[in-house]
């Protein structure tokens, strides 16, 4: 009986006075005063005696519900500092230092870190985190290498700046925004890749092809040309006349540098009549380092390449721009893609 009268003195300290007024309705006059009375400016409760055991556990209950109550209301109005402290800070943390064995797709030790939920879920060793209480959070325990039984990452610990941030976020609160449960990914069937290719053109041996016949057979200029003629006369349409020159040098320019042409490499080229003049122009252009860069970025793209992980505030990937120029300088060199 002790135990349960410190235990609930403890807790109706932190319920206001309102919460308690509102719920004396619910018992007796009798019963309300001699459970409850005012003690150092707080609230405190007074067993009467054992027959009203039962009615001091169902007010128990009361206030662990007017508690959960609020402390849920606090979860769904976090500030906007809060969970820009959250997306800034400790999301990208978790996303770099925890997921890969803490998230959608792996959970060791049962716990999962992807989600406010499954933090507060906790796994084997119970909940990650008691909002609030860093000192009584695993989460805690463990980054810091308090417990030798309890240290993640396992084989190294974090930098002092992140689990500075990581109890900092405990003490606000785990402010967590509202998002639903990340899905696992769904793994395609396997793939056929024998039948793809042999389905595939991309995978067909190059065979010679004749070149089609055309109607209007003055108009091709090399072997290309009949093929696109014959699909054009097939469609009933007619090939656009010849660009002239300025029309030309930009095409290619945007082509092959992504870059205009300036003025005067403009003019020089308008006015070069010989008949290389175009031929010359595309190989200085393949020539020219920004050529690797132009066309470097698509595969960059391809590889998902990047400088940083991401998000707004995330940590840069070092030596990553090495990668970039290597790519810029092969595609220069020419280096065969196998």
């Amino acid at each position: 009986m002790r135990g349960v009268r410190s235990a609930l003195t403890m807790r109706i300290a932190c319920v206001p006075s309102v919460l308690i007024e509102s719920s004396c309705t619910k018992f007796s006059d009798r019963v309300v005063y001699s459970m409850i009375e005012p003690f150092g400016g707080s609230w405190r409760i007074v067993l009467p005696g054992e027959r009203f055991v039962m009615r001091v556990c169902t007010y128990m209950v009361f206030v662990a519900l007017a508690l959960s109550g609020t402390a849920a209301l606090g979860q769904a109005t976090v500030s906007v500092s809060d969970l820009e402290f959250f997306e800034k800070s400790i999301r990208p943390l978790f996303a770099a230092r925890c997921f890969e064995c803490h998230g959608v797709e792996k959970q060791k030790s049962g716990l999962r870190l992807d989600h406010i939920s499954t933090i507060l879920k906790g796994g084997e060793r119970g909940p990650a985190i008691v909002p609030g209480d860093p000192d009584g959070s695993n989460l805690v325990v463990a980054i810091t290498y308090w417990d030798p039984d309890l240290q993640m990452p396992p084989k190294v610990m974090l930098e002092d700046e992140e689990i500075d941030l990581l109890i900092e976020w405990v003490e606000r609160g785990a402010p967590w925004p509202e998002e639903a449960l990340p899905a696992p990914s769904v793994l395609d069937e396997k793939v056929d890749v024998a039948k793809r290719k042999a389905e595939h053109w991309a995978w067909q041996p190059v065979r010679a092809q004749s070149p089609p016949r055309v109607r209007a057979s003055e108009w091709p200029a090399n072997e290309v040309d009949p093929f696109v003629l014959a699909r054009l006369e097939e469609e009933g349409l007619r090939p656009g006349g010849e660009a002239d020159r300025r029309t030309l040098i930009r095409r290619l320019y945007f082509d092959l540098l992504g870059l205009p042409p300036a003025p005067s490499e403009i003019e020089a080229f308008s006015m070069d009549a010989s008949p290389m003049a175009y031929e010359r122009l595309v190989d200085r252009l393949l020539a020219s380092p920004h050529f690797g860069e132009r066309w470097g970025r698509h595969w960059l793209d391809l590889v998902r390449f990047a400088e940083s992980y991401g998000h707004e505030g995330d940590y840069p990937i070092r030596e990553a721009w090495q990668y970039r120029d290597y790519v810029i300088r092969a595609l220069n060199a020419d280096v065969p893609y196998n």
